[in-house]
Formats: C-alpha cells, structure tokens, sequence
C-alpha cells in the first residue's frame, strides 16, 4: 500500500487561498513530528517547479507566500538550501529573487552555527558567481568548522577548494590562514584567491546531483516511513519518520548532516 504525505497540498490550500493564520494553525498540529521540516521542503519544492516553468505574474505568484509563511520556521534556511540540492540550477534564480541574497542567508547561517547549512549557501554563491575573490567566505566557513571540530565539513571544504584549484595552491593557502596545514610542507605557491580566471573555477551545471547543478544537501533515507508515518498520525498514533534533522539539525549547532559538496570534485574545469 502506498502512502502520500498530505500536509503539503494542505497548506499549499490554505496559502493559495491567502490564509496564513489557518496554514500556521494546522502546522502547529504537526511541527512535533520529525518529518515536518521534510513536508515543507516538499511544499516549497512543487511550488517552484511549477512557477519555475510557468513563470506566472507576480500578482497570481504563490511561491513569495510560500516563502514567507516558511520564514515563521526554524528550519527555513535549511529548507531552502535543501530545495536547492533538488532543483535544476535554471529554477533557482526563481528562488532567489523571492529571498534576500544569497550572501546574507550564508551568514545568516554562520552567525547561528548552522554549519552544513552555510556550507550549501556557498555552492549558491558559487554557481552564481558570488563568491568573493578574497575568499574570505570559505576562509570563515573552514575556520568555523575547525573550532566545531567537525572534521566532515572540513573534509568537503577541502574537496570543494580542490574542485577550484586543481593544483592545490588555493588549499594550501587556505589551511595556513586557518592554522590546519601540514607541518614540513613548504611551496612557493600564488597569493590566496578566487580570481576565477586564475583558478579556472568551473562553470555551472557541469555536475549535476539529483537534478542541480552541484549536490548539496541532506539525503532523506526512509522517506517512505515518515509518509506512512504521517498516514499513522491522523489516526491519532504518535509515530513519526525520519526527519532531515535527523541527521542535520537545522538553525541550530553546528549541523551534523549530509555532504552539502557531494560531486565536487568531479567538476570540471570551463
């Protein structure tokens, strides 16, 4: 028997309809269960899709509401992020210019320890060309995750700076500003940048994960569970599935979730 998790069309409803109070009290009855953020991304993500293909005029546009009453979440930065793993790149200039920019919602996120989650907003800022040319972005992001001790990150930053610079000097450089270079290895190496003409960065959309053009992101590993967990719910059980902040917890800590740089080496260069 298949199971389809209904708080989505639900909410979609009630948004569609302009009632933001009657979206935010039937959430109220679900934001316990660990899946929930998951049926928002789910929301947030058929929303865009089809206004990425329809492109409808502003006025009859659901996607800015669907943002907002997000916004009312903890897990908004994340969710967004994650909409993002799953989306062609074509669909996220639709995305973003119903949110602030994507430079502030990186900080956003490093200013609240979401350390995966800004990890996925600098691929944002990569693949529209954001990044600054100092990079001082990932610098902060590397620096962050050292003093977290959260070597996973550090692991995917390192990838990433390689998927720029295949010759390692960006790392090298990087990892002496953060105190994390090996002892005894001296090179004569160019100052630290992200001139993209030095470093060859590469285009977008040459690496595709899921459907965008770099895989960022949490995976959701027993999807099926939480929608039959959901079916469970309105029979009045307690059960709940596997939420994405199960392995990421979204707006808080330092995030423990899945590898936001998935594919990154794999780049190549234009």
């Amino acid at each position: 028997m298949q199971t389809h998790l209904f708080l989505p069309a639900l909410l979609r409803h009630h948004l569609a309809q302009y009632n933001h109070p009657a979206a935010l009290h039937l959430s109220q009855h679900y934001q316990h269960l660990l899946y929930f953020p998951h049926a928002l991304e789910i929301l947030l993500h058929e929303v865009l899709d089809e206004e990425a293909d329809s492109q409808p005029p502003p006025e009859q546009a659901l996607l800015p509401s669907v943002l907002s009453f997000l916004s009312s979440f903890p897990q908004y930065l994340d969710i967004v992020v994650q909409c993002t793993r799953k989306t062609e790149l074509r669909s996220w200039r639709t995305l973003f210019s119903n949110l602030p920019p994507p430079e502030e919602l990186f900080e956003e996120s490093l200013q609240k320890g979401s350390l995966k989650t800004a990890g996925g907003y600098l691929l944002v800022l990569h693949n529209f060309d954001e990044l600054r040319s100092t990079g001082d972005q990932v610098v902060r992001l590397l620096q962050r995750a050292k003093e977290a001790q959260d070597w996973d990150l550090c692991k995917e930053l390192a990838r990433f700076l390689m998927a720029l610079d295949e010759t390692g000097a960006t790392l090298r450089k990087t990892l002496e500003l953060v105190e994390l270079k090996s002892p005894g290895v001296i090179e004569e190496t160019p100052a630290f940048t992200f001139d993209m003409t030095r470093l060859n960065v590469p285009r977008r959309g040459r690496r595709r994960t899921n459907g965008g053009a770099v895989g960022i992101g949490i995976e959701f590993s027993t999807r099926t569970s939480t929608e039959g967990s959901e079916q469970s719910s309105r029979s009045g059980s307690q059960t709940s599935g596997v939420s994405p902040g199960a392995r990421v917890s979204p707006g808080t800590g330092s995030g423990g979730g899945g590898d936001y740089f998935d594919g990154v080496p794999e780049v190549t260069g234009r």
